[in-house]
């Protein structure tokens, strides 16, 4: 595959919505814009193929080449997500049964364990590779489109579940004490008698469910990987990626990016959000692959899905550019080109208006790659400076929401609490697999590990001893991997590294809360609170009340090289903020002090290190650089304070 010139910027555009003779208006719109790049095809199946066997790939030839003429990029995706009326009509049961045992689809919908569904992707995956694969003005390959974990419970997904737990388990005794069927007796004696976890079920075990997710993630990624093989047994030459819905925890994107060149995902920030959501996914997503990654729909309008929608502010299209550069995506694709016209997507979300005429944000587009052609062949050199790692572990989320003990406990915020007091404190994160290689981390958080495998205290514990430094949240290491309580003391298998015991734990409703003292100052605390013995670790902070007070809310711990702390408690973002600047001191991480609503990140090479700090208050705000700079976008030197206007973006390239 071949690097990059320079960074990415492009459209999804829809050639079979559009007439003809209006195909070269737009070309040439794209091109006065800056655009290079085409996404095409998606969501096109009915196009390609009008009916079964018949392939028309004509009209597409005929825009890639008008296209292509021109100077455009394209990207193909396969069409999978929109199957053909003739496709459903002739086999319904490409679409997912439900847990009722109906045939109950909706967008996307499709079940990957389907034999025929098989055989009618693989038919037009192989059609397209074989057509294109020679193309020279295709570039790489999306496969599919946000792809979702279908649970399906269809008799071919029954059949295949029961074949993922043989292979999981070796034998129905495995599987037994893995999921505890002495409980409610629900022993099985038979692998006949294994099933989905369907809604005739009499006792659904929280083992079960969460496994059923896990089988359910695996099957969409064997659907993706078969496309993969495909496309490179023809295009070896082409980049592969997939475009990730935002922030959908029910696919492991580990899993699904094995095979990917680079993985992509579909940014849609809310104009009244805090922007932490969109920069958490984008250091999700980067660290997949530990390399940089595209946005592949970018939005520029109005939400398709929303209950309201605020108008887009002037220069806001812009910073959400730059935002996405910024935290290491190396292509930015917008969605879409020109407003649909149809169905469920009517609202204007295009660079153009219904009736094909420039939105304001064509021209911040436009603005972008103006830009960008005084430093983007430099910036795709770079990488993201991420010298901490939130570990970010698609089966704790599964196992939360198998067995919701707890409805005020949200494990997606309880990464967050810690990952917005970074961002407060200029730390990028790498969001991360527990299985992960943490040595290149100067810290390592790890919130609400409730289930430990030996593999991951294995990583955890290398990464401590050899001089690491590792933060365990609260409600950590009570379970085994297949989400069942196991007999140690807790935190079990991080006891000893942690050098505490969870003597007790109170979980309080909203109405409540307590209070610790850290420091000398005293915070409440909420949700989740452990009461820690101290083994071999210092306490840092106590309890100020209930029967519990003077108990050990926090504590730290040398273990071999490194050092562990242990934060038993949840609910309060100050008493987090405190607690990392305080180990970022310690660990010598660089604390930049900035305004609120300013976020800040570092793209580096050898030889410079371009930081880019967003500003996404309405007013202007003021910086303190580190060292003189030059601002790329105004070509200029700067240095100690400067200024940022409100909804702009400060881009200083700093020489090693």
């Amino acid at each position: 595959m071949k690097q990059a010139e320079t960074i990415s910027i492009g459209a999804g555009y829809y050639p079979d919505h559009w007439p003809r003779e209006r195909w070269h208006e737009d070309i040439n719109l794209m091109k006065e814009a800056g655009i290079k790049v085409l996404r095409l095809a998606e969501l096109s199946w009915s196009f390609l193929e009008p009916r079964e066997g018949e392939f028309d790939f004509a009209w597409l030839d005929d825009f890639i080449a008008l296209a292509s003429g021109e100077g455009l990029q394209i990207i193909l995706s396969t069409p999978i997500e929109a199957s053909p009326v003739w496709l459903r009509h002739k086999h319904p049961e490409v679409v997912r049964t439900d847990s009722f045992g109906r045939i109950h689809g909706d967008r996307g919908m499709h079940c990957h364990n389907n034999s025929d569904f098989i055989f009618y992707v693989n038919r037009i995956v192989t059609k397209m590779a074989k057509h294109y694969a020679n193309n020279p003005a295709v570039i790489g390959w999306q496969i599919d489109n946000e792809l979702r974990n279908v649970d399906c419970y269809c008799g071919e997904c029954q059949v295949a579940f029961r074949n993922w737990l043989k292979d999981r388990y070796g034998f129905l005794g495995g599987l037994n004490d893995a999921w505890g069927t002495c409980f409610w007796s629900q022993v099985y004696h038979e692998w006949d008698e294994v099933t989905l976890p369907s809604a005739d079920q009499l006792t659904i075990s929280v083992s079960q469910k969460l496994d059923f997710t896990r089988f359910g993630s695996d099957s969409t990624v064997n659907h993706l990987n078969r496309q993969v093989d495909i496309i490179r047994s023809y295009a070896p030459h082409h980049f592969i990626t997939h475009n990730m819905l935002g922030w959908y925890p029910k696919l492991n994107a580990y899993k699904l990016a094995e095979k990917l060149d680079f993985i992509s995902w579909d940014c849609y920030p809310h104009v009244d959000g805090d922007n932490n959501i969109e920069c958490f996914l984008h250091d999700h997503y980067r660290a997949v692959k530990g390399k940089g990654h595209w946005v592949m729909e970018q939005k520029n309008g109005y939400f398709n899905y929303s209950d309201y929608n605020l108008a887009i502010e002037p220069g806001l299209i812009r910073l959400w550019t730059y935002q996405d550069i910024a935290r290491g995506s190396d292509g930015v694709m917008y969605y879409r080109w020109r407003s649909n016209k149809y169905s469920g997507e009517q609202n204007p979300n295009g660079l153009l208006r219904h009736d094909g005429t420039p939105r304001r944000p064509y021209y911040e587009v436009q603005q972008v790659t103006n830009e960008l052609e005084k430093f983007g062949s430099e910036l795709i050199s770079t990488t993201v400076e991420a010298p901490v790692a939130l570990i970010y572990s698609y089966d704790q989320m599964w196992a939360f929401e198998a067995h919701v003990q707890y409805k005020n406990f949200d494990h997606r915020e309880h990464l967050l609490t810690y990952y917005r007091q970074l961002t407060r404190l200029g730390i990028t994160a790498d969001l991360v697999d527990p299985t992960a290689d943490l040595s290149k981390y100067k810290m390592v958080i790890a919130p609400s590990m409730a289930m430990i495998s030996d593999e991951i205290h294995a990583n955890f514990t290398s990464y401590a001893e050899n001089g690491g430094c590792l933060i365990i949240g609260a409600r950590s290491g009570m379970k085994t991997w297949s989400n069942t309580t196991h007999e140690m003391a807790w935190p079990g298998l991080l006891g000893e590294m942690a050098g505490v015991a969870v003597d007790e734990f109170e979980v309080l409703p909203d109405k409540y809360a307590n209070s610790i003292t850290y420091n000398g100052k005293d915070y409440p605390v909420k949700v989740w609170l452990d009461m820690l013995d101290t083994k071999t670790a210092e306490s840092l902070a106590t309890y100020n009340e209930k029967f519990y007070a003077g108990r050990t809310a926090i504590s730290k711990n040398n273990f071999g090289k490194g050092v562990v702390y242990y934060a038993g408690v949840m609910g309060n973002s100050e008493l987090a903020y405190d607690l990392l600047a305080d180990i970022a001191k310690e660990r010598n991480l660089s604390v930049t002090l900035l305004p609120a609503g300013v976020y800040v990140s570092t793209r580096s090479n050898e030889a410079c290190s371009y930081t880019f700090y967003i500003n996404i208050n309405r007013e202007p705000v003021h910086v303190i650089l580190p060292e003189d700079g030059v601002d790329v976008i105004q070509e200029k030197k700067v240095s100690g304070e400067v200024g940022i206007e409100g909804l702009d973006v400060l881009i200083v390239k700093f020489s090693k």
